[in-house]
């Protein structure tokens, strides 16, 4: 019996049940506790859960006792993020109500447990206070406050008509420290990204963070911050707009057109209007035939190509199969029956350290059960080309994508090459914002630009240009090293209604070519960050318990995102729906920044040509063409920004500790 059941009132309020798989004492108990919510008042409910929580005796042996320990935990999260209980028909329900998930406030709410639980632990806190407290260096008596920008200076700038308000430039943090004010640039990234909505927590995998510094003031303050991480592995309204799925294929091979929408008037109704839609063709039939034959032609190579690639970049010789070698079910059907095998057998992994032999590292127990469920993949993949071939590109495309099967194949295929260019030459904004006073001068929008800046795609590259794709290397048996371009950035907005510092930018960098935010869709997505550290071990000793070891560990070869399978897993072991509590309930616009003017065919497998608007192998090139997008934020944005409010105003009402962490807590 599912946990959770879904339902929506005519308020536009979710409720979803509560009910956890447990043993015959705790569920009395919990049937117990749910009857006293019942009859307590709504603002006591939370304390009634907390209450009995801190009554049990948890044995951290017994995985009937910690799965109702668990249980706890995570209702007392969904109440601090404010989920309200509710009893009807003696079950117990936890209601959100719809409107507010839209906003902002509500969404700084939900957050602001997890932000203010990691303002509890003493390493945390000892960290704040080094910083805030003044110390002397190069006999100056300065603390964090020097690095937060002085709104008296940018006032008298700003009345003096001073060409030079700011003067921004890009700083990569790197284990140095800094030569203003002798802090660790990444002591004063960490302290400033501390004064985010979102609890902050440290990224595993490929990171680039910065600062954006003014030098128009001592100290050269902070503009604002931002940091680049891994790609999201799979997020549609992105996949679509690239070319990665099996929709974006058939939309391609469509013939072009427009519907254009209107409304007509109908006569003898007195001017009663309707709806209508207008279709109007792009391109004539012979046209669309000419282009269908291109791109079937380029798209069959492509996609025969990902999946012979991806066969290569396997080890074979322990899996009893040779490139070249003929397809057959049986091979398929032994292949997957290997994976399950050792999927069973895949418990308690160990992080490697100071590999030496990357074929050893292939035939451990969790690579093999990779290695073979990838190779059946591939193998059953390539079958149903076989089994669908026609002398026509456009009919064997066509035949494909007809059936069922066949439109699996293609979306291995495609995945088969997402994967690559995921880990490498995809990177998403995980922070960017200013810091204030400068968000009252458009900084938001200036670290937005410098995101995508040629400083940073050139960091980027050398940063990563010789470094082992540890999961590709223990796949092939050997080191590989993937190309390591960075051809495109995607960010989400916290907020439903969009983000006032993505929204209109577009750089003009070269005569044909600017580099813009540009809205992919929305999506409702999907996340850990509402769960508390104490929940998120006590769901990881439930499966303990449950598996007999641990399945997940944080190392590489396991999957990705091992926070979101672990509380996954946790929560319908406890025998609640996932889906209810993980997803976010607040829709995000998606937005994407194509950095080469054919970022698109790059990413899709059509060239290994990447053609930035710079050349990245001139430091000259670069440090202009970043130069050029803070001069263009400078006319655009912040020149009007001057004119258009009451800039000064608003700076003299700016309180430096307002900034402060230690003032937020």
């Amino acid at each position: 019996m599912e946990g959770t059941k879904e339902m929506v009132n005519k308020a536009g309020e979710i409720l979803e049940r509560f009910a956890p798989q447990l043993n015959e004492a705790n569920t009395v108990r919990f049937a117990d506790l749910t009857k006293r919510i019942g009859s307590a008042f709504p603002s006591y409910r939370n304390q009634l859960v907390q209450n009995e929580l801190l009554a049990y005796d948890v044995d951290r042996d017994s995985l009937d006792s910690v799965r109702y320990a668990a249980a706890l935990n995570v209702l007392i999260d969904l109440c601090q993020q404010g989920w309200q209980l509710e009893v009807h028909d003696e079950q117990l329900y936890v209601k959100l109500t719809a409107k507010d998930s839209m906003d902002k406030e509500y969404i700084r709410y939900r957050l602001s447990s997890e932000k203010k639980a990691q303002f509890q632990e003493p390493s945390i806190l000892n960290f704040i206070e080094k910083l805030e407290k003044e110390k002397v260096y190069n006999g100056k008596r300065l603390s964090i406050k020097n690095l937060i920008g002085n709104s008296q200076q940018l006032i008298e700038k700003i009345q003096a008509q001073d060409e030079h308000i700011v003067q921004p430039y890009i700083q990569l943090v790197t284990h140095c420290k800094d030569r203003y004010t002798g802090y660790w640039l990444s002591d004063i990234w960490r302290y400033f990204r501390y004064t985010w909505s979102i609890p902050y927590k440290t990224m595993p995998g490929r990171n680039l963070f910065y600062l954006v510094r003014d030098a128009a003031q001592e100290c050269h303050p902070i503009i604002g911050i931002f940091a680049l991480g891994n790609s999201v592995l799979n997020l549609t309204v992105r996949d679509d707009e690239i070319g990665w799925t099996v929709e974006a294929i058939a939309k391609k091979l469509k013939r072009i057109e427009r519907i254009d929408h209107s409304r007509q008037t109908v006569s003898g109704t007195n001017g009663k209007t309707v709806g209508a839609a207008t279709r109007r063709y792009l391109e004539t039939e012979e046209e669309h035939r000419r282009r269908i034959r291109k791109y079937s032609s380029e798209t069959m190579a492509i996609l025969r190509g990902n999946l012979s690639r991806a066969i290569s970049e396997l080890y074979l010789e322990d899996l009893d199969y040779s490139l070249g070698e003929p397809v057959t079910e049986e091979k398929i059907v032994q292949l997957r029956t290997l994976a399950e095998q050792l999927r069973e057998l895949a418990i308690d992994n160990k992080k490697s350290v100071h590999i030496t032999n990357y074929t050893d590292e292939a035939k451990e127990v969790l690579f093999k059960k990779k290695r073979a469920g990838e190779l059946a993949r591939l193998l059953d993949a390539q079958l149903t080309f076989e089994r669908c071939h026609e002398e026509s590109d456009v009919d064997w495309l066509a035949r494909l994508m007809r059936t069922e099967d066949g439109r699996k194949a293609i979306n291995v295929a495609l995945v088969a090459n997402r994967k690559t260019k995921i880990g490498s030459n995809m990177m998403e904004i995980i922070v960017c914002g200013s810091i204030p006073p400068y968000n009252e001068l458009l900084g938001g929008k200036l670290v937005s630009m410098l995101a995508c800046s040629p400083v940073v795609i050139r960091d980027y590259t050398e940063r990563y240009k010789n470094q082992v794709s540890e999961i590709a290397s223990r796949m092939k048996g050997e080191r590989v090293i993937r190309d390591s371009r960075l051809a495109f950035l995607g960010t989400t907005s916290l907020y439903a209604i969009g983000s006032s510092q993505y929204n209109r930018i577009s750089v003009p960098v070269a005569n044909d070519f600017s580099l813009k935010y540009k809205k992919m869709g929305i999506t409702e997505g999907y996340g850990t960050v509402f769960f508390s550290k104490e929940t998120t071990a006590t769901l990881m000793r439930v499966l303990e318990l449950q598996d007999g070891g641990r399945r997940i560990n944080n190392i590489f070869g396991e999957g990705t995102s091992p926070r979101f399978r672990l509380i996954s897993r946790g929560l319908s072991c406890l025998g609640i729906k996932a889906d209810a509590f993980l997803k976010h309930y607040s829709p995000r616009i998606v937005y994407s920044i194509e950095l080469a003017k054919n970022t698109n065919e790059f990413l899709c497998g059509a060239t290994d040509d990447l053609q930035y608007p710079f050349d990245i192998s001139d430091t000259k090139s670069v440090e202009t063409g970043t130069q050029k997008i803070i001069d263009y934020w400078y006319k655009r944005w912040l020149q009007m920004r001057l004119t258009s409010v009451d800039i000064i105003g608003r700076l003299r009402h700016f309180d430096v500790s307002s900034v402060l962490v230690s003032m937020m807590r």
